[in-house]
């Protein structure tokens, strides 16, 4: 079968590559090129993640649509909310951004949420799941500051880190699921799992 990961990360697709159920199906990755900022809403990160997904799945279902035979399309947003403001923090505009953000989210816990959708070549609907995962920060130094920022591993991450990059060992799920901070639903990937029959 084929699996269209509709997603420009490398880690959701590292993560689908190693997962055994996958092994026997094709997974290719087409990167979107969706508006986000035509959906925020900057009070709710529950209904943003959902929003901004909703126009990825519009998307990705007119990419998809020509492909004949069984196929499958994952979409999917994650979006960190900031500890204090309870709002989106999206991704850092730019280094300063990044500082800003990583310097927010020091010694503090923090929620991740993601939202995954699951297409199929019907048009009956498509399987969502939004789940979140609360992340402990460890407090950031400020020579590991600098050191994040000048790597550019904030650069395309929601809050400015990648769980399994850079900031690894700053940072530990106390509640949740590693999935979900990843940036795939858990719940998704079950679906998905059985939708290929792994």
């Amino acid at each position: 079968m084929k699996i269209f990961l509709a997603s420009a990360s490398s880690r959701r697709y590292s993560w689908l590559r190693a997962q055994d159920w996958m092994g026997p199906h094709d997974i290719t990755k087409i990167p979107l090129d969706v508006d986000e900022s035509k959906v925020l809403d900057v009070s709710d990160v529950f209904s943003t993640v959902r929003n901004v997904v909703a126009l990825k799945i519009e998307s990705a279902r007119a990419l998809l649509r020509k492909n004949k035979g069984d196929w499958v399309g994952i979409v999917s947003d994650t979006m960190v909310e900031n500890p204090i403001l309870k709002t989106p923090m999206g991704k850092p505009k730019d280094s300063n951004h990044a500082r800003e953000m990583l310097s927010t989210l020091s010694g503090r816990s923090h929620k991740v949420w993601t939202c995954t959708g699951i297409l199929l070549p019907s048009d009956e609907g498509n399987l969502i799941s939004t789940e979140s995962a609360e992340v402990r920060f460890k407090d950031i130094g400020t020579d590991t500051l600098e050191d994040l920022i000048n790597s550019g591993s904030w650069t395309g991450k929601a809050g400015g880190y990648d769980v399994h990059g850079r900031a690894s060992n700053l940072i530990d799920v106390v509640k949740g699921s590693e999935t979900t901070v990843l940036g795939l639903s858990e719940n998704s990937m079950m679906t998905l799992r059985e939708i290929v029959g792994g």
